[in-house]
C-alpha cells in the first residue's frame, strides 16, 4: 500500500474483519465508504482524511455485508391495536438492531398495501421491501387467518393495485393455515400461485399452522404442503422450513424429503422464518442430519414478538444447531439477496456498491434457548450488534432484545 495514492473518504471503517461468504472474504481490513458508497476496501489503506473514523478492530468483532431478514411484519400504523396483529417499527428490528433491509411478508393485503408507499417506505431508515398477502384483509382482522373464502382472493383489484403503484409490490404472500386450507388448500395455492406468475413475482408459502391442533383434522393440511412444495417454481420461498406445526414438513416426512430436495433444485429457497411460533430445534437438528440446511435465517418477528429474539438471536439458534458463523452470515446476507433478486445491490462487501453494513460482535458463552415447543437447548455464541451502515449512514444500535440487552439468555437465567 506504500505507493498507493491516498484517499479521502466520508466514514473509514478500521482494523475490522470483514467476513462475506459470498465473495471469499474473509481478514482484517478498511473498509471507506464515500457518498454512501463503498469506495475502497484493503489492509491498512492509505486514508488522508476522513470525516468519520470507526474502530472495529479486536477479538470477535466482524464487518459484514448489511444483514437481510426475508421475513418480518412491519406494518407499523396499519392495523389497528387490539384487532389484527400488529407490526414493529421497521427501524427498531432493522437499522437499530443491526438490519439493513427487511422483507414485510404480507401483513397486509391489496385493501391497505398502500400504506407501505405513503408512510412505512418514506420514514424509514431501513429499506422495506413489501410482499403483498394474497387475502384482501390479511392479519388485519381479528381471526388471523388470512383467507377465510375464496372470495377473499381478489385478483383484478391485485392487478390494478400492481397497474397503479409500479415497483410497491414485490412478491406475494400466502398463509397456509386456518379450515380453508384443510379443505380447499390445492385450489388456495393455485390461486395464488397464477396471481404470482401473472405479475412475475416470487410466491412465499408459509407452511405450519400453530393453531391446527386445537382442530378435529390437522392432518388435512398435509396434502396442501405437499402440493405447495411441489408447485413453487425457482425463485418462489417456502418459509418456516423447520416448524414442528401441523402442516409443516415434519408430517409425513418420509414424502415430504424428496419433494424439498426436488424443489431446492428447481430453484425453490428454503427460509427458516423463526418467530415465536414456528421453528423446532429438533426439526433444525434432524435437517442439518440429512443435508436440508436452510438457504436463509429471517424472524418473522410481529410487536409481539419483539421482545422475543432478533434477527441476530435467531442467527445464535442456528449457531446452536451446528451452523457455524460463515454459514448463518452467507444465509442473511448474499442468500438473502438473491431471494429477492438483488444480489447485484445487496448483500455484498464491493466496491462500488451503497455502502449497506453491520459491524458485529460474536461472543463466546453458555446461552440457552427456547424453541416453539418449550424444549431448552444450549449454543456457545450469541451475537450483537455493534453498528449499522445504511446507504452510508452511521446508525447506532438501540438498547437491545431483552432487558438485559441484546445477547441470549445465560444458561443459567431464563431462555429466551
Amino acid at each position: 500500500m506504500d505507493d498507493a495514492p491516498a484517499i479521502r473518504c466520508d466514514l473509514l471503517i478500521e482494523g475490522g474483519r470483514v467476513l462475506d461468504p459470498g465473495q471469499g472474504l474473509d481478514g482484517v481490513m478498511d473498509v471507506a465508504v464515500t457518498a454512501g458508497r463503498i469506495s475502497a476496501i484493503g489492509a491498512d489503506l492509505p486514508v488522508a482524511e476522513a470525516r468519520r473514523v470507526i474502530d472495529a478492530s479486536g477479538p470477535g468483532r466482524y464487518v459484514v455485508p448489511g444483514l437481510i431478514d426475508l421475513h418480518t411484519h412491519v406494518a407499523h400504523g396499519a392495523i389497528t391495536p387490539g384487532v389484527g396483529m400488529e407490526g414493529c417499527d421497521p427501524d427498531v428490528i432493522g437499522v437499530g438492531s443491526g438490519v439493513t433491509t427487511l422483507v414485510d411478508a404480507g401483513s397486509v393485503g391489496v385493501a391497505s398495501i398502500g400504506v407501505f408507499s405513503a408512510y412505512i417506505q418514506p420514514n424509514a431508515r431501513t429499506r422495506v421491501i413489501p410482499f403483498l398477502n394474497i387475502g384482501s384483509y390479511a392479519h388485519t382482522m381479528p381471526t388471523m387467518v388470512d383467507v377465510g373464502s375464496m372470495d377473499e382472493i381478489d385478483p383484478v383489484a391485485i392487478a390494478r393495485c400492481v397497474a397503479a403503484n409500479p415497483g410497491l409490490v414485490q412478491g406475494i404472500k400466502l398463509r397456509l393455515v386456518g379450515p380453508l386450507i384443510a379443505e380447499k388448500g390445492k385450489d388456495v395455492v393455485a390461486a395464488a400461485k397464477a396471481v404470482a406468475r401473472e405479475h412475475g413475482m416470487p410466491l412465499m408459502v408459509h407452511i405450519g399452522d400453530l393453531s391446527a391442533r386445537r382442530r378435529p383434522d390437522p392432518h388435512l393440511l398435509e396434502p396442501a404442503t405437499r402440493f405447495a412444495v411441489e408447485q413453487l417454481d425457482a425463485g418462489d420461498i417456502l418459509t418456516h422450513l423447520c416448524t414442528p406445526n401441523h402442516g409443516g414438513v415434519t408430517d409425513a416426512a418420509d414424502r415430504m424429503m424428496p419433494a424439498l430436495l426436488a424443489a431446492r433444485e428447481r430453484g425453490v429457497v428454503l427460509d427458516s422464518a423463526l418467530g415465536r411460533g414456528n421453528f423446532g430445534y429438533r426439526v433444525a437438528r434432524e435437517q442439518r442430519a440429512l443435508g436440508l440446511a436452510p438457504d436463509t435465517i429471517s424472524s418473522d418477528l410481529t410487536l409481539a414478538g419483539q421482545s422475543f429474539h432478533s434477527l441476530l438471536e435467531c442467527m445464535a439458534k442456528f449457531m446452536a444447531v451446528g451452523y457455524d458463523l460463515p454459514d448463518v452470515i452467507r444465509m442473511t446476507t448474499v442468500n438473502a439477496a438473491r431471494a429477492i433478486g438483488a444480489a447485484a445491490e445487496l448483500g455484498a462487501v464491493a466496491i462500488g456498491r451503497e455502502a449497506d453494513l453491520t459491524v458485529i460482535d460474536l461472543v463466546e458463552g453458555d446461552f440457552a434457548f427456547t424453541d416453539t415447543t418449550q424444549e431448552v437447548f444450549h449454543g456457545g455464541f450469541g451475537l450483537r450488534p455493534v453498528h449499522t451502515v445504511r446507504a452510508g449512514a452511521l446508525v447506532p444500535p438501540g438498547w437491545g432484545t431483552h432487558p438485559w440487552g441484546w445477547l441470549p439468555a445465560p444458561r443459567s437465567g431464563a431462555a429466551s
